[in-house]
């Protein structure tokens, strides 16, 4: 009989696609969250025993207790397992020992990692891999955040939030960008957390480096000096030089289309469902992905044509009145920026709602925040969502509506039950509403379309 696995947070998006990887591997499996949600019902219909609230009863029968990097070491729950003889590890510690039991791609970078491992899941179902697939969204081709499956390779999204990161295994690393974000500098804030940029990078390089082969974006300036000397490196992008190439790059609301050219291949043309460059250069990391595994080019960028993206980015939530109703998960300056860019795309007036993630995060980049947000023709400010972090005295979202004020741009502070009244009532045909932020602010999104009695996004 294979181990019981304990999962402490499972509800998270990382978790519980392991939690559900394990159960179909036959393992049994139970955990808890401290908050009950969607996703522990779900778990619970899935045939896992998922409990509301922590407490050291739960590992009695565990063989191995699993933890999230929200779990201190001094839990109560991870104490009795201690003390009980039972085998601890945490998340990442998991998913490298998975890793080592397939073929694996592992995607990681500051952005775009759940795209592009979306993708590269989409190319290997399309060609019958029947490959195992961990991705940090839901992706409609799997109807979850995972796959169980009986082939050669696992696709996984890893984070570089943690920093164990740095010791995983894998067969082809992807490294989409690298960026200051999970950097907790002065602050004591530990968590998802590095202590510096140059951290961050020295851990990046340390999983490159584990790799048979690793493929960077050129696209990104730091990569080249970081990664560029390592034997086993290629890289993509829509610079000249890169060895994996997009070009002829013809960008529209509806998504795009360019050409794409790989090392003694003949150029295939690609065409994209969803928008914006940064998914050009999501699916070149993609299709080079594909190539260098074996697969045919010519009919991955085919199927890439199908990818209709990942839960939480670039969402259709619905309608209302002629005005389209978006909710995206981005959450760092740099991704709201190349997400609004790709909204502005539309021809419409864009109205955005803001949610700060993570008080560490909003202290450190709050100035570019607001910067970003200035793309969009007017901004509405939510508080930030804390996602378990303690309040930083000084540190508001309201001083971002003080800046993108101070710049012209119309903006104003809301909670999230006056966003969706005002904008329910002030929608206009040709409006845009995109809601940004890693928190809830997708609810934002799905109240306006029910306030207004709009379609629900389905169609």
């Amino acid at each position: 009989m294979k181990p019981h696995l304990h999962f402490m947070g499972i509800a998270g998006v990382g978790m519980s696609g392991l939690a559900r990887w394990y159960l179909a591997d036959g393992y049994r499996v139970s955990g808890c969250d401290a908050l009950e949600s969607p996703e522990l019902h779900t778990l619970r219909r899935q045939g896992i025993e998922a409990h509301l609230g922590h407490d050291p009863a739960h590992v009695a029968h565990a063989d191995l207790l699993v933890t999230s990097t929200a779990i201190p070491e001094a839990h109560p729950e991870v104490q009795a397992a201690r003390a009980q003889g039972k085998r601890t590890l945490r998340r990442i510690e998991l998913l490298a020992e998975l890793l080592n039991r397939r073929r694996s791609v592992a995607v990681t970078g500051t952005h775009g990692k759940s795209t592009t491992t979306g993708m590269i899941a989409t190319l290997f179902l399309k060609a019958g891999c029947d490959p195992s697939v961990l991705v940090g969204g839901h992706l409609a081709a799997l109807g979850s955040n995972v796959r169980y499956g009986h082939g050669a390779w696992i696709i996984a999204e890893v984070d570089e939030s943690d920093p164990g990161f740095a010791a995983l295994p894998s067969e082809l690393a992807v490294v989409t960008n690298l960026e200051d974000d999970h950097i907790a500098g002065d602050f004591s804030e530990r968590r998802n957390y590095h202590a510096s940029l140059e951290a961050l990078e020295a851990a990046t390089a340390s999983f490159a480096a584990r790799s048979e082969r690793v493929l960077f974006c050129a696209d990104w300036p730091s990569l080249g000096p970081l990664l560029g000397g390592l034997p086993n490196a290629v890289t993509y992008g829509l610079s000249e030089g890169a060895s994996y190439r997009a070009s002829v790059c013809a960008l529209s609301a509806a998504g795009s289309h360019f050409t794409f050219h790989a090392p003694h291949t003949p150029p295939v043309e690609v065409r994209l469902l969803v928008p914006g460059r940064h998914n050009v250069q999501n699916a070149a990391a993609a299709l080079a992905a594909a190539h260098l595994a074996g697969l045919d080019l010519k009919a991955a960028a085919e199927h890439l044509s199908t990818f209709g993206g990942v839960g939480r980015r670039w969402q259709r939530r619905g309608s209302v009145r002629g005005a389209l109703v978006i909710d995206d998960y981005a959450h760092h300056p740099t991704e709201v920026r190349v997400t609004l860019e790709a909204a502005r795309h539309t021809g419409r007036r864009v109205r955005a709602v803001l949610q700060p993630h993570r008080w560490v995060r909003t202290a450190r980049h709050w100035p570019a925040l607001a910067d970003a947000a200035a793309l969009a023709d007017e901004v509405l400010v939510l508080e930030v969502y804390g996602a378990g972090e303690a309040a930083i005295p000084g540190v508001s979202a309201r001083r971002i509506v003080e800046r993108l004020q101070a710049a012209g741009t119309p903006a104003s502070f809301h909670s999230a039950a006056s966003a969706q009244s005002y904008l329910a009532e002030s929608l206009e045909q040709n409006d845009l509403v995109i809601t940004l932020g890693a928190g809830d602010v997708w609810e934002v999104a799905e109240g306006v379309v029910a306030l207004a009695g709009g379609d629900d996004g389905s169609a």
